[in-house]
């Protein structure tokens, strides 16, 4: 975590499917809103996190594993808004780059952001605004303030061939 009320998380991924274009036949719950799911890797900042009030849940062990070795992971839900209730655009509006190899971060927009949910992804560093929507604490959502996506490109072998050419 970090100070000023925002939280960060670094060298983490997505679990489970992203939904940033905000499709609701893309989302398995049919939701709209532009969201994903964030691995904590730090267990301590999950337990502050739920010491918090925020709904940090955590993976379950599938049948064929073994309950005694499980490690559970922790995760939260992150909203990437671009517009409120009213359709307007946000003041402040979050600033998603895309990360391809050792090219210069690109920054994605509102039209752009949802092709994030078509990409195999390396790694996710993320700053996230909460913001309370209710009297109680539990009553609070995490919000996408800047976020670098790293593409994983590992296992393409013509990427170093195109990535290398004259311009």
């Amino acid at each position: 975590m970090a100070g000023n009320n925002i939280i960060t998380i670094d060298n983490t991924r997505f679990i489970y499917e992203t939904n940033f274009g905000g499709n609701p036949e893309g989302d398995r719950f049919g939701d709209r809103r532009r969201k994903c799911n964030i691995v904590i890797p730090d267990e301590e900042q999950a337990k502050d996190l739920m010491k918090a009030g925020f709904r940090v849940r955590s993976t379950k062990p599938k049948q064929d594993d073994d309950p005694t070795t499980f490690v559970p992971e922790y995760f939260i839900m992150a909203i990437l808004k671009y517009r409120d209730k009213s359709d307007n655009k946000v003041k402040y509006p979050p600033k998603v780059y895309l990360v391809v190899d050792d090219d210069d971060p690109v920054l994605m927009d509102e039209d752009t952001v949802g092709e994030l949910d078509k990409i195999r992804v390396k790694n996710v560093n993320v700053v996230l605004n909460p913001y309370q929507y209710g009297s109680s604490p539990e009553e609070q959502n995490l919000y996408i303030r800047t976020m670098y996506v790293e593409q994983d490109i590992d296992d393409d072998p013509y990427a170093a061939h195109y990535r290398n050419r004259k311009k």
